[in-house]
């Protein structure tokens, strides 16, 4: 067994006992078999006995510098394969970015929402940034190459960027929050749910939980529908794409594939079953008269969640995208004040809950 002493991993031996079999007892001596397994490799030992001994520093500049390469050959390969001349956006809409102070206050793993990339949070993260705060903006799968990517693109993938940039950000300090944009928000309150003792805050901006357009709901039975069609040779009467007129034209997609609206809407599903088990400080900031997402969502999202330590900002804006252009800045500076105010109540006792309305 792996226990935590001290801050450092240590093995407690295990009494041994007759009663499980060979592979229950392969599984509760984990480490026990990986040093077997490895024992008759001599150049693997000794190097694991040299990374043993590195500072702490040191691993977590490899570890940060792996992740990091790895999340940009994971993007340059589907750029490189998904490219599309008359779809795709520069290379530099869709990279992940890291942005990182001189002096550190804390880090933000930030993530934009569906059919953009990580240039739609970039002013937001700068704003952060300046402040004090490591950013790191991922590329969500599927996101900042074409619409055919992301049809081939399952939520799961969305997240794993999310786990890839809360291990980087972790690098550079243990206080980390997590945070997005529309799915983006989604995907941090789940992350929320999952790594409570490894994140100190979390909010979203304009995350969906109810959406205007209804039909969104219909994907499902649309995408299965294409499948039978495909099945039966019949691929010209199905419907894979729909047409989409985004406000950030040089981010979003013009074409949505409705397997990723399928997605979408597991996201939705899975955020707001996980909302109870929520439980660190968290911001909630909704448009008064978002036309994608309905204004509700931000009292519905709030409401359920479990945090005693929550706040709910509702600003008067006409548009979904209220992270950049004008008025963006407002609701920068209550993401801000947020993080610094959860940065110190995170280890204070529990408090009721608050909610704050902010009208321009």
């Amino acid at each position: 067994m792996v226990t935590r002493q001290n801050g450092a991993l240590a093995r407690k031996p295990r009494p041994r006992v007759g009663t499980e079999d060979f592979h229950t007892m392969r599984a509760r001596e984990l480490t026990e078999v990986i040093a077997n397994e490895i024992e008759p490799l001599p150049r693997l030992c000794e190097h694991i006995r040299r990374v043993a001994r590195l500072p702490r520093v040191m691993v977590s500049w490899r570890v940060r510098e792996l992740l990091l390469q790895e999340d940009m050959r994971l993007f340059e390969e589907d750029y490189s394969r998904y490219f599309n001349p008359g779809l795709s956006k520069g290379p530099e809409v869709g990279r992940p970015f890291l942005l990182r102070p001189l002096w550190v206050r804390g880090g933000i793993v930030l993530a934009h929402g569906y059919m953009a990339a990580p240039l739609e949070v970039r002013a937001l993260a700068e704003h952060l940034y300046q402040r004090g705060y490591v950013v790191y903006g991922v590329r969500l799968k599927g996101h900042g190459t074409s619409p055919e990517d992301l049809a081939h693109s399952a939520w799961e993938d969305w997240y794993e960027a999310i786990s890839r940039g809360h291990a980087i950000v972790r690098t550079f300090t243990n206080q980390v929050f997590v945070g997005g944009f529309s799915t983006g928000g989604c995907l941090a309150l789940i992350a929320a749910a999952r790594k409570p003792r490894h994140l100190r805050g979390v909010f979203s901006i304009c995350a969906p939980l109810k959406l205007h357009n209804y039909s969104v709901r219909l994907a499902p039975s649309i995408v299965t529908l294409n499948s039978l069609l495909r099945r039966f040779g019949r691929n010209r009467e199905s419907w894979e794409y729909v047409d989409n007129d985004p406000e950030n034209k040089h981010i979003n997609y013009t074409r949505n594939p409705l397997t990723g609206v399928t997605e979408l809407v597991k996201v939705m599903d899975a955020m707001e079953g996980c909302l109870p088990q929520v439980k660190i400080p968290a911001l909630v900031v909704q448009g008064s008269k978002d036309p994608t997402v309905n204004p509700v969502s931000g009292t519905l999202i709030f409401d359920q969640l479990g945090s005693a330590r929550k706040e709910l900002a509702v600003f008067e804006r006409e548009r979904h995208g209220i992270i950049n252009g004008d008025g963006a800045v407002e609701i920068f500076d209550r993401v801000y004040h947020f993080l610094r105010r959860a940065g110190v109540e995170s280890a204070a006792p529990e408090t009721a809950a608050r909610a704050t309305l902010a009208v321009l």
